[in-house]
């Protein structure tokens, strides 16, 4: 073979090599710089997840459209201070933001005031429009509420702040719970642990029960879930104890703990805890109170503590949900005392929002003296 062959093969076998390797680059992935670090978006800090992540074996039920609305167009009304945007259609230099004024007025531009605390946007949008009729053809007036003023929603149960809340904005459930500064911890035997049970919570909505998954929502991040508040909701965060007794008055902390088959009232009082537990040097120890049952008429235990740490009466056993008073000042009558106890019980355990709901609900205003 001459030296112009030699050439040909050798560059036919160059050609062939390089086109190997190049085949066998290709099948490499080189990570970019970007690539090489993981992208760790920042925990749900408010709302820090109430059980260990499971499988789930079915998805997240459907909610309807209408969930994923601020408010119900059908159904609000509005209120006196609510922020509304007023438009008309096609001129952007009528747009308005204005309150209901305080006679329950809208007054929009230079035009009289129209009625509208208590009535639907929809209706309020017709009188406009008829107004406006003398200076446009056909005009489509637009209501948007943008501020809420006397609408509220309820916050219950373990939460860190349960109360009730203005419903000032448009509002999600998990932005609700952001609120009530998310779910409630404890320490129970030197663990902390979650107290909120996602499974047995709920969302009350005109006396009915939400079909939401919080457990989806909160647990596995499933934003199908997230549906908007509306006026007059319950977020009720149920306790994932199930069982607790209650220890209240002249203590060294008021607290919750969790029940336990045989728990005394000794243990209960003298069970250690951040201040140290105990009670005060000012305790009544010779009249502590129990409340038992019901929070309307429960039934009441006297107790003379001090007899009980002399050895002279026997400990008492206590039971899930308990309320145990040690009282600072002699009372004369247990009853009149109690409902003081179950006032500043549900202050103490469910803020503003649950005082609220016993005062309406428990002791319901009469025209009669009270006993």
């Amino acid at each position: 073979m001459n030296r112009r062959g030699d050439r040909i093969t050798r560059s036919i076998l160059m050609q062939a090599c390089i086109g190997i390797l190049l085949a066998s680059n290709a099948c490499r992935t080189v990570p970019s710089p970007e690539s090489q670090f993981e992208a760790t978006p920042p925990p749900p800090v408010e709302i820090p997840a109430a059980a260990p992540v499971a499988e789930r074996t079915m998805p997240a039920a459907k909610l309807p459209a209408t969930y994923f609305i601020p408010y119900d167009p059908s159904t609000f009304h509005l209120a006196i201070g609510d922020v509304v945007e007023v438009s008309v259609f096609g001129c952007p230099d009528m747009v308005t933001v204005t309150p209901i004024a305080p006679d329950g007025k809208l007054y929009y531009h230079l035009m009289e005031g129209i009625p509208a605390a208590g009535r639907a946007p929809a209706d309020v949008e017709r009188d406009i429009e008829r107004m406006l009729q003398r200076f446009f053809n056909q005009p489509s007036v637009s209501i948007l509420p943008r501020q809420f003023a006397e609408n509220r929603f309820v916050v219950l149960g373990k939460v860190v702040y349960p109360a009730i809340y203005p419903l000032d904005s448009a509002l999600t459930l998990r932005q609700a719970l952001a609120r009530a500064g998310g779910l409630a911890q404890g320490i129970y035997r030197g663990t902390t642990i979650q107290l909120a049970s996602l499974k047995d919570s709920y969302l009350l909505r005109n006396g009915e029960r939400v079909p939401v998954d919080l457990e989806a929502l909160l647990i596995h991040n499933d934003a199908s879930q997230d549906i908007y508040i509306r006026p007059g909701d319950v977020f009720y965060i149920a306790s994932g104890l199930g069982q607790e007794v209650y220890l209240m008055g002249a203590v060294g902390e008021q607290k919750a703990v969790a029940y336990t088959d045989g728990l005394t009232l000794v243990q209960l009082i003298s069970g250690a805890s951040e201040r140290g537990g105990g009670y005060d040097k000012s305790a009544r120890l010779n009249q502590l109170l129990i409340l038992r049952g019901e929070l309307n008429a429960p039934q009441l235990i006297e107790v003379n503590f001090s007899r009980i740490l002399k050895g002279r009466d026997p400990d008492v056993l206590l039971m899930a949900g308990d309320i145990v008073y040690v009282p600072e000042k002699p009372y004369r009558f247990a009853r009149e005392l109690s409902r003081k106890v179950v006032l500043a019980f549900v202050r103490s355990f469910a803020s503003e929002a649950g005082s609220a709901l016993v005062n309406e609900t428990l002791f319901p205003p009469s025209g009669g003296s009270s006993n």
